[in-house]
């Protein structure tokens, strides 16, 4: 077995026995399967010929095998399938007899032309979970377009919500948050609709679109005067929108004071006179503004002589609470990410090294390691797979048609 630092013996995990065919590309419909993988689902990626998925060949690739797809993908058996041939479809509808969730993300009117539609797949396994995940949803003005993670960013508001004082150019996050966003939203979903299904729900169909998931994420917090009408709206409208970094001489921290005792603590810290009885609690620092202010802007002034590891020692004396700017290559490094031991290497028989991020969640009463630590390669389990539906003496005939690759 590759070296593995940091997991035993693979063990099965809250969702062992769970089935899942995957027929979605991308990021947002393989992630949501990736992370029921990730708790011990079984899945079977469905991939087109020649290429399959689109982000095997995005970012850093080796052979197929993304960064984006690894982490998306592992675990998961590839099958080719030619869904537009008969013989394609007939191998597919076998695998859906013993599925218990089918996530795709086909635009309106893809899945019903190819003939796996909610009422097609019902037909075959009448207690599927059926995942069904779009950009903007299944009908409406907008419903037809194609759509990747930019244009949600743009439309739900969250691109517009990243400016402030003096920038107003929207910024898109340099990140498929919209994507990653949808995909915890529908695993969550999905899970939920099992759990139902459990309790005698039965099956169902699962509509979720990226827009209103990400705007479900927006409204949280960064909305305030669209939730409460009747507010003050002179603010921003996100209580994090002036969030601004804190200087040292050497680097950054992300500091956050809202209560009493964080405030004076940050002010103590950057040896700073706090002790004015108009600054003494929440209520009378939110009356005194510019007294206020005028602390702030002092803490940062005395942030500039400091070095990071002068600032870290006093904030930490001081249960200041703060975190150290890293870039992403520091993080893997980071000494609580290594108390946490989230990252583990190993050799993945196509790309080489890779380092990835063991599930966050630790299920002590179910405990689950990945049975395979590897993307799969395009078609890798192909034979496997269709062997599985009866058709092992049929291989080569299908693979000489073009069914399978």
């Amino acid at each position: 077995m590759p070296e593995h630092h940091g997991y035993r013996r693979p063990m099965a995990g809250p969702l062992d026995g769970i089935r899942i065919v995957d027929l979605s590309v991308a990021l947002t419909g393989p992630l949501a399967a990736g992370m029921l993988v990730d708790q011990g689902a079984d899945c079977i990626k469905v991939e087109q010929a020649p290429t399959g998925d689109v982000i095997r060949w995005l970012g850093s690739t080796v052979s197929g095998i993304s960064s984006m797809f690894q982490v998306a993908n592992r675990g998961k058996r590839s099958v080719v399938l030619d869904l537009r041939q008969a013989d394609g479809m007939a191998i597919l509808r076998d695998l859906i007899v013993d599925a218990d969730v089918l996530v795709q993300n086909f635009r309106p009117g893809v899945a019903e032309r190819l003939g796996v539609a909610y009422a097609d797949i019902r037909s075959i396994r009448p207690d599927i979970v059926y995942a069904d995940l779009t950009g903007f949803g299944p009908k409406g003005p907008y419903s037809h377009r194609r759509v990747y993670d930019t244009v949600i960013q743009a439309q739900s508001g969250l691109a517009a919500s990243q400016t402030g004082i003096n920038d107003d150019q929207p910024k898109f996050l340099k990140q498929l948050v919209c994507d990653k966003v949808t995909a915890y939203t529908a695993c969550q979903a999905i899970t939920a609709a099992l759990f139902a299904r459990e309790r005698g729900a039965g099956g169902q169909h699962l509509e979720l679109s990226m827009l209103d998931a990400c705007i479900a994420f927006l409204f949280v917090d960064g909305a305030d005067h669209e939730i409460i009408l009747d507010g003050d709206h002179s603010g921003p409208q996100s209580v994090a929108a002036n969030n601004t970094p804190l200087a040292f001489g050497d680097g950054f921290a992300a500091v956050a004071v809202p209560t009493d005792d964080e405030f004076h603590g940050l002010a103590r810290a950057m040896s700073v006179d706090s002790s004015d009885p108009g600054l003494a609690t929440i209520r009378d620092r939110s009356t005194n503004r510019d007294r206020t202010m005028a602390v702030h802007r002092a803490v940062r002034e005395q942030a500039t002589g400091l070095t990071v590891a002068e600032a870290e020692a006093r904030m930490d004396a001081n249960q200041v609470p703060f975190g150290i700017v890293r870039s992403v290559s520091e993080v893997p490094n980071d000494p609580q990410v290594v108390a946490n031991e989230i990252f583990s290497e190993f050799d993945h028989p196509a790309a080489g090294r890779v380092r990835h991020h063991r599930p966050p969640t630790r299920f002590h009463g179910t405990p689950t390691e990945l049975r395979q630590l590897a993307a799969p390669t395009l078609g890798q389990h192909s034979d496997e797979i269709v062997a599985q539906t009866g058709r092992a003496d049929q291989i080569h005939e299908l693979r000489a048609a073009g069914v399978i690759q």
